[in-house]
């Protein structure tokens, strides 16, 4: 690279500095603030007593470090199958002394929450003045719009991992950002090295968290539109992010995929059957088509639907959320209004925001991230209506809505600004635009209605009594003991059965076990270790009038309400040992 060039582009940077932006510098000390907010908000919510954690959450990761793959039969159903990878660090802080400390894990888990702030702040910045670096009100209420969504906030501080998986997903869309500047600066070797990394991130999402795959193609548009350049450009920036996030998917999810293939035929277990065609599972792809709009007319107005109070929707809590009928709204109204004036920017150039061909570097940036983040949210958004449309898994959809509503406001102001003969400073409005968003803001957190994500207070007073993240009364087995688990997200207590020989096996499901009578079917597997067994047997159930009747009708399991024993926990209220005749 020409060293002139390298000499004058401190230069270039300060000539182009956004003029009067203020605010104050990113840092360790926003990252703090960001995860001492989150902290506050997951010590209100209390301890994470999910049904996700005591099903397969906390199961996994000990099957996975005590090597129970070669001796149990899925536990917890289907979801034994999923990459326990991002559940690992909180089944090592509840096996280490911390357990015994719950608010201190709770602020060390609300650390993934303060880290998303933190990203989403930054591509705030991005969008609203051009510079990553400075933090201003505007940013600031654009990213607390998103973030205090009903998505994202319930979910501080507990185990369901959507926002670790929103923290790889907008790293990666700063990379594609950051790119973009570097390409403008004449640093090809980093914007390469930046896409690349995007594309990793993105692929280690996906790895880690198969319903991130709803991403992926977002972050393609995204990258293709942040190019500075023609299409040879843009296509070498979409091949760097697929090779990017092709390793990324390797590195995290192929020793996962490996494990599986070998044993079941199928890197997935039971699902993506309908292209694996493993005999252990039925051929279907087992989707979760519950919360799906019925119709493509309901498709089109479903924010709106959940914008009131609703119930079984795009989660199975009662909500009310206008953040996104708000966000997409006002992201379609962006796209009007710009095509509006761009059609008549000869005939109103004062009312022309300069975007593109202005002549300050910030300017620029900022259309740029406005462009590239709207365009991400709305493929997302249209993958994820089309994919399962739950809520959990939209908050690195959420948390950018404020940026819409940003834009939106701007474009509104600049729309029906002052005609020709006002002169107005540059920038003029910014200070409207914040406004709006605030207004937005305070409207959406008086009418949100957050869903109630089962927990619990920090010290339980039923047995076992005390502090504990998690605490379930050991039980002492006879040798050879098989343990079938016949209720639902009983698979916690896996680890606190003590016995030599001691094998947990799941009530088969149909749908995702196959039939009894296919003697290649992961059920006939089942049936076979049931009925083959001579030793000591029990079944595990959070209630002996509810539990799976239709998997101990099958496996011909029958037991004696008399011989039932609590299994004192700190997760649920009722879980009972019964003996198996």
């Amino acid at each position: 690279m020409d060293d002139g060039l390298v000499r004058a582009k401190p230069h270039l940077e300060q000539r182009h500095a956004a003029p009067g932006i203020g605010g104050f510098q990113m840092g360790f000390g926003v990252f703090f603030v960001c995860w001492i907010a989150a902290a506050a908000v997951a010590l209100a919510l209390g301890r994470d007593t999910s049904w996700d954690l005591r099903n397969y959450h906390h199961y996994n990761a000990y099957a996975l470090m005590e090597g129970r793959w070669e001796i149990d039969l899925a536990p917890a159903g289907a979801h034994s199958f999923l990459h326990p990878g991002l559940d690992l660090p909180f089944y090592l802080l509840t096996q280490s002394p911390l357990n015994a400390w719950p608010q201190l894990v709770s602020v060390l888990q609300a650390g993934y929450a303060g880290l998303l702030a933190f990203l989403t702040i930054a591509l705030a910045n991005l969008a609203c003045h051009g510079s990553a670096e400075r933090v201003t009100i505007a940013s600031a209420l654009a990213a607390c719009f998103g973030l205090t969504g009903a998505a994202t906030l319930p979910e501080i501080g507990s185990t369901y991992n959507d926002i670790q998986i929103g923290c790889l997903v907008l790293g990666a869309l700063i990379a594609l950002l950051l790119a973009a500047g570097a390409d403008e600066l004449q640093e090809p070797s980093r914007a390469a090295r930046l896409r690349f990394l995007a594309g990793s991130l993105g692929g280690c999402a996906v790895g880690l968290k198969l319903t991130a795959a709803i991403f992926p193609p977002a972050l393609l548009l995204a990258a293709a539109l942040a190019v500075c350049g023609g299409a040879a450009s843009r296509a070498w920036a979409v091949a760097l992010l697929a090779m990017g996030g092709a390793l990324g998917f390797a590195l995290t999810y192929g020793p996962w995929g490996w494990f599986l293939w070998v044993r079941f035929g199928n890197p997935f277990g039971p699902f993506f059957n309908n292209i694996f065609h493993s005999p252990l599972f039925p051929s279907t792809g087992q989707r979760d088509l519950r919360f799906l709009p019925d119709n493509l007319a309901e498709a089109l107005y479903y924010p709106f639907i959940w914008a009131r109070r609703s119930e079984g929707v795009v989660l199975e809590p009662p909500l009310a959320d206008a953040r996104f009928a708000i966000g997409l709204t006002a992201l379609l109204l962006v796209m009007l209004l710009g095509a509006w004036r761009w059609l008549y920017r000869n005939d109103r150039p004062q009312r022309a925001w300069a975007g593109d061909q202005a002549a300050e570097r910030s300017e620029r940036v900022a259309a740029r991230a406005v462009r590239v983040v709207l365009a991400f949210t709305l493929a997302s958004y249209v993958a994820w209506l089309a994919a399962f449309s739950i809520l959990r898994y939209a908050v690195p959809i959420e948390v950018l809505l404020g940026v819409a509503v940003w834009a939106a406001a701007r474009e509104l102001l600049l729309a029906s600004g002052p005609s020709a003969g006002w002169v107005l400073p540059a920038g003029w409005w910014r200070g409207g635009a914040a406004l709006c968003v605030a207004t937005a803001l305070t409207i959406c957190m008086v009418v949100t209605e957050y869903p109630a994500h089962p927990r619990e207070p920090f010290r339980w007073e039923r047995e076992p009594q005390g502090s504990a993240v998690l605490a379930v009364k050991h039980h002492n087995l006879p040798e050879d003991s098989l343990v079938l688990m016949l209720g639902p997200a009983v698979s916690f207590v896996a680890p606190s059965m003590d016995g030599i020989g001691v094998r947990f096996v799941g009530a088969p499901n149909p749908e995702w076990a196959g039939a009894a009578d296919n003697p290649a079917s992961y059920t006939a597997r089942v049936l076979q270790a049931v009925r083959s067994h001579t030793g000591p047997a029990f079944v595990l159930l959070e209630d002996a009038d509810l539990y799976d009747r239709e998997a101990a009708d099958l496996l011909q399991v029958e037991f004696d309400r008399a011989s039932c024993r609590p299994v004192p926990n700190n997760l649920t209220r009722v879980v009972e040992l019964c003996r198996w005749r």
